[in-house]
């Protein structure tokens, strides 16, 4: 679904957020901190400036500042890049729209969201004590344990109420309309790229589509006459797995750009196809196995991604028809010294995570990179 520029970055925000905290969730459980007494709302921050309000609420600088350290100290950030002019406004955002979302969850969710912010807490905790003492780690992120705990607490309500948004009937129609995303493959691809490293000076060489394909077809014309896939692959393949004869296992559709996952779901099996472009360049694939099943035979991984696909279907009908009802005001205050071009770069290149940048970069393997949804699948 497409949407508004503003609202496809907080979303991604959104889901960041959410994976940070799933992630900490499928971390075994040893038990839980009953020191602690987390909630959905941060504890001492009475008597801050108000930075925003919305319908039916506002938020003063003072809890502003635990989510901003929180966010940081959980996705290994420093805190100061939070801070930045144009950055700082849709985190901000990001965290009405989770004090929202978590406030719509039930009573039995936030306490369910509680009891397992606790137990996560404590693995949490686990992983500080690899990097040193854990309240020096809090107290430089000026945090409390409590904070953290809070922190997780709303990121598991959201999560839970997300997840109580999506149907049976929602998640089947999504199987079905969508098959070949789902389905998994056994495929072997030669993959020749439109642009490529030089090995000796570093630099990018580029091919035009027409050399490409001059190449693509080669390669079918060798495998057509009987050719071996491995010593092809290392012969001509840009692609990772070149020295393994291309091959790829159990592989789900939804990863690889439209054309070559449509020529995976469609192509006869055991045969050369033809190249296929991508926005990368030309595949030449052998289909050697497909896996379609009906919905109720799927793995419980490949629901799961589907969930997590409907997570954001169901995060964006919110961001789009909801939130603007809750008429958000942001009077944050300047930015000591900052730079006028700051928030202009921040805008067009530095507004969205690493994390997430790195996951929309195109890889080699023909594959849409999608870091978060790959662990969801996984």
């Amino acid at each position: 679904m497409l949407h508004k520029k503003t609202n496809k970055k907080i979303n991604k925000y959104v889901m960041l957020l959410l994976t940070a905290v799933l992630c900490i969730g499928l971390l075994s459980a040893c038990g839980k901190d009953d020191e602690l007494n987390p909630g959905l709302t941060f504890a001492d921050v009475e008597g801050g400036e108000v930075v925003a309000t919305y319908k039916d609420g506002s938020v003063t600088d003072k809890e502003f500042n635990k989510f901003k350290s929180a966010l940081a100290l959980t996705q290994g950030m420093d805190p100061s890049i939070l801070d930045m002019e144009g950055y700082r406004e849709y985190i901000l955002e990001q965290y009405i729209v989770y004090k929202v979302l978590a406030g719509k969850a039930t009573e039995e969710q936030q306490t369910e969201a509680k009891d397992e912010a606790l137990a996560n807490f404590t693995q949490f905790e686990e992983i500080l004590k690899g990097s040193g003492d854990v309240n020096e780690q809090l107290k430089s992120y000026d945090l409390t344990r409590n904070d953290v705990a809070t922190f997780l607490t709303m990121g598991s309500a959201v999560s839970k109420y997300i997840d109580s948004q999506i149907t049976d009937e929602m998640m089947k129609t999504e199987y079905e309309d969508n098959k070949a995303d789902y389905s998994l493959y056994d495929v072997r691809q030669i993959v020749i790229n439109l642009a490529v490293p030089d090995a000796e000076t570093g630099e990018t060489k580029s091919r035009t589509e027409e050399e490409a394909l001059a190449l693509a077809q080669e390669v079918k014309t060798k495998l057509d006459a009987g050719g071996s896939w491995d010593e092809l692959a290392k012969e001509y393949s840009d692609d990772a797995t070149k020295d393994s004869g291309g091959v790829y296992t159990d592989y789900m559709g939804g990863r690889w750009y439209e054309p070559v996952k449509e020529a995976a779901y469609t192509q006869e099996l055991n045969t050369v196809g033809d190249p296929v472009l991508s926005p990368i360049g030309y595949h030449i694939l052998m289909v050697e196995g497909r896996d379609v099943l009906e919905y109720d035979a799927v793995a419980q991984t490949t629901k799961d991604m589907i969930r997590y696909v409907l997570s954001n279907t169901v995060m964006d009908d919110f961001m789009n028809k909801e939130l603007p009802e809750y008429e958000i005001n942001i009077t944050l205050p300047p930015v000591n010294n900052a730079e006028p071009d700051a928030a202009e770069g921040t805008e067009e290149a530095g507004n969205e995570p690493s994390t997430d940048e790195a996951a929309n970069e195109e890889s080699t393997d023909g594959a849409e990179s999608d870091s978060t949804s790959e662990e969801a699948a996984q």
